[in-house]
């Protein structure tokens, strides 16, 4: 049978965000030694510019995204997926051609301000598929997500090694190029305007009265524990495996953890969201936080990279459920003519983690030693399950409204 038109949709987004993941992890990884390059050879010194550099573009992007999220309500959700897309594309194949990390700074800035692919796609998917298809739609986005980041630092340091970080940024900016031809290609919305005699709230106005949602800020807040807790360990993870290995290989074998961890965390993705779409996505969650925390806590008395392979792979099946959950309870908050700006308050609030996250755990890390970081972050999950349990009945079981989107949706696929 020929697939309907949601999945054939559904399936090039799919394929688009995963190639915008890999070209994203082209050079997001090695931006400390592409600094370097650029004349910061001091390591200290190159190590602050990486810092300010990866928190510019979550900074920029956190207070855009609720902007962003309001014009894909009034104007429509794929040409905001275009915008998000093409904007990665041209700041990406700009910082090939940059000749001091002052450079790279302003291009991080304007690429947080323009781009939020993933918040763009989630809103698209969300008001375009069956509300029966919710999760494990949003689960498949996720698993882009993962993929994405997954293969592209292999891919990326592979070019990077042979050709160069310049050659590394024109290939991501290529690759982005071509995932924005692939949407304006296969993807359709058939978007209705809000009527022309109804005003439009402005930006303010209209975060204002999505925050007054029962439930919303709750989902908000554990989105922002959900992303925290998946960086926080980022600036350590590394320096913590090169002391378990010796410093033998201590590269390539991160390379193999973090894989692995992506991958785990994919798979887990569409299993999670197809449990939550039958047995209600506030049930699921729970869970996963709870698991999260207690595979974190014995990764603090590893002593060899297998074993943290080994944890990191448990805790990737955890992590996996935990953001499908949280996308889909926060469509499920919402009419679906409201769901980009509510995705666009969801952003904000991962992008706040993105740039908090690694700050905080270089700073715990330095102060309290590098095993402490796994501690601090079972510490966060279960937060996170306590805050979630304590205000259970505010979040809906399943998501309770029709989608409005792409095409017309058969309820019966």
């Amino acid at each position: 049978m020929m697939p309907t038109a949601w999945k054939a949709n559904l399936v090039s987004l799919f394929i688009a965000q995963t190639c915008v993941m890999i070209a994203f992890s082209f050079v997001f990884p090695f931006i400390p030694l592409y600094v370097r390059d650029l004349g910061i050879t001091d390591n200290a010194a190159a190590a602050r510019w990486a810092g300010v550099i990866g928190a510019a573009a979550a900074i920029t992007m956190a207070v855009a995204q609720p902007f962003w999220g309001s014009l894909a309500d009034r104007h429509g959700r794929r040409i905001m997926v275009l915008r998000s897309i093409g904007a990665a594309s041209i700041t990406l194949g700009l910082m090939g051609l940059v000749h001091h990390p002052w450079q790279l700074l302003v291009l991080r800035f304007l690429q947080g301000a323009f781009t939020g692919t993933v918040a763009a796609s989630n809103a698209l998917v969300a008001t375009s598929v069956p509300h029966a298809r919710l999760g494990s739609s949003l689960g498949l986005m996720q698993v882009a997500l993962y993929g994405g980041t997954s293969l592209g630092p292999l891919i990326g340091g592979f070019i990077a090694d042979r050709l160069g970080y310049r050659v590394a940024c024109f290939a991501a900016g290529g690759l982005m190029f071509a995932a924005f031809l692939l949407v304006v290609a296969f993807v359709r919305e058939s978007f209705t305007p809000p009527p022309a005699n109804v005003p439009c709230p402005g930006v303010l106005a209209n975060s204002r009265r999505l925050l007054s949602v029962p439930g919303l800020l709750l989902v908000m807040g554990l989105s922002f524990l959900i992303q925290y807790g998946n960086t926080v360990v980022t600036p350590i993870l590394a320096l913590f495996i090169n002391e378990l290995a010796n410093g033998m290989n201590a590269a390539s074998t991160a390379g193999v953890i973090l894989a692995g961890t992506g991958i785990a965390s994919a798979i887990a993705a569409v299993l999670a969201g197809r449990i939550g779409d039958r047995f209600g996505h506030r049930r699921i969650l729970p869970v996963c936080l709870l698991g999260a925390a207690l595979s974190c806590v014995p990764q603090a008395f590893v002593h060899s990279p297998a074993e943290l392979f080994a944890l990191r792979i448990v805790l990737g099946l955890f992590l996996g459920g935990l953001m499908p959950g949280a996308n889909a309870l926060l469509a499920g908050l919402v009419p679906a003519n409201r769901r980009g700006a509510a995705f666009g308050l969801g952003a904000t609030a991962i992008s706040l983690a993105n740039a908090i996250g690694p700050l905080s755990g270089a700073f715990i890390g330095g102060a309290l030693g590098l095993r402490s970081v796994f501690w601090a972050t079972a510490v966060l999950y279960i937060v996170g399950l306590v805050f979630m349990l304590s205000r259970f009945q505010q979040l809906p079981s399943h998501a309770r409204h029709t989608a409005q989107g792409i095409v017309p949706t058969d309820e019966t696929e």
